[in-house]
């Protein structure tokens, strides 16, 4: 057999091996791959969740600290109400102050579980705490139905090129360039795939903002960057006022319409640079590189007047005959502050823009 050809056979022989070991890591590292990235974030969501639930329970407790009975119904209207989610398993508020429980006894978490359990304090004395088990049982069987799909077109791959005969492959270069041709087309579209799952694994579905975790990440960056080369970034916090009121008139579908509307508006407000996110129920976040304090401040009114403005369906049902929202705002310059500190103090101009009478826009100020 001349040389040209022996080594055609050795080349589509050593490619045809290649494609069967390219083929099972991509069906193995991948769906592992998404399965190590959608449990992360479903752990994130699962501790902003609960810390959500915290702050809830904990405007309760301190609106009347004493009315230990109603606070207790309060409580368990909270629970009733989380518990309607169906990734929610089990959700239990406990307080030091009642022997009872706003919840049934904890069911034993199996391994597709995801538990986070937050302290309940008032005056900086603990109180109660809140455990919340949230079920990842849609993560595993969507890595299953990747396994699958993935192990399938690798199955079908390897099967395609071993039908193809050899001998031809090493007598016909041209056949071979088709066939390589092929197999770059498919390795390219397994990783749009891939890419396509790693930006799913970082959205809130229900809004198509960014989550918590990816909107945390995307800060941290940022942050280290500052704190490298200089500059200024602001974040906005943002909250529907009584939107637990709406949604207990409205119905949550109508509650969810309106999440996604205003979803909508913020894309509207900010860069390309720029990040909008969902915090958790009806909290927002928008980070604004080399944004400062001023700049944040017109573009949070600017954005707080969009939603006031907006004709919002049953809106005349709330307080305000309308749906508004209150904005809190921290700008960062650098500094030994870390991530969790920066999210403290907006939340902090938050909860200072609903105490100054919801509607508003309050910038974090140092003591």
């Amino acid at each position: 057999m001349p040389k040209d050809k022996k080594f055609g056979k050795l080349l589509a022989t050593r490619m045809f091996v290649l494609a069967i070991i390219t083929g099972l890591l991509i069906s193995l590292c991948t769906p592992l791959t998404y399965l190590g990235w959608a449990w992360r974030a479903k752990q994130a969501d699962t501790a902003a969740l609960a810390q959500q639930i915290a702050r809830e329970a904990q405007e309760i407790i301190i609106s009347s600290p004493d009315a230990h009975q109603h606070n207790l119904q309060l409580l368990n209207r909270l629970v009733s109400h989380y518990q309607q989610k169906p990734d929610i398993k089990h959700l239990k508020i406990t307080t030091n102050w009642l022997n009872s429980e706003s919840s049934a006894t904890t069911p034993s978490p199996s391994i597709f579980d995801v538990t986070r359990r937050v302290d309940l304090t008032f005056h900086g004395t603990p109180y109660g705490y809140i455990e919340l088990t949230a079920t990842a049982t849609s993560v595993i069987m969507s890595t299953m139905l990747l396994v699958g799909i993935f192990f399938g077109l690798g199955l079908l791959t390897n099967t395609l090129l071993y039908r193809l005969p050899v001998g031809i492959i090493s007598e016909n270069e041209k056949d071979l360039d088709i066939m390589t041709a092929k197999l770059k087309n498919k390795a390219a579209e397994l990783a749009h795939v891939q890419n396509i799952l790693e930006q799913a694994s970082f959205i809130d579905c229900k809004t198509g903002l960014c989550n918590t975790s990816q909107s945390i990440k995307f800060l941290d960056e940022e942050m280290a960057k500052i704190s490298s080369y200089g500059g200024s970034l602001s974040v906005l916090m943002m909250d529907i006022d009584h939107f637990k009121q709406y949604n207990d008139h409205s119905g949550y579908t109508q509650g969810d319409e309106v999440l996604v509307t205003i979803s909508t508006l913020l894309k509207t407000y900010i860069r390309n640079n720029d990040l909008a996110g969902r915090f958790g129920g009806e909290e927002f976040i928008i980070i604004l590189p080399d944004v400062d304090k001023f700049q944040a401040i017109a573009t949070a009114d600017r954005l707080r007047v969009s939603i006031e403005r907006y004709p919002f369906p049953n809106e005349e049902h709330q307080p305000a005959n309308r749906i508004t929202v209150s904005i809190g705002i921290c700008t960062y310059t650098g500094g030994p502050l870390s991530v969790q500190q920066l999210i403290a103090q907006v939340e902090q101009a938050l909860q200072q823009a609903k105490n100054d009478g919801r509607n508003t826009v309050s910038i974090y100020q140092t003591t």
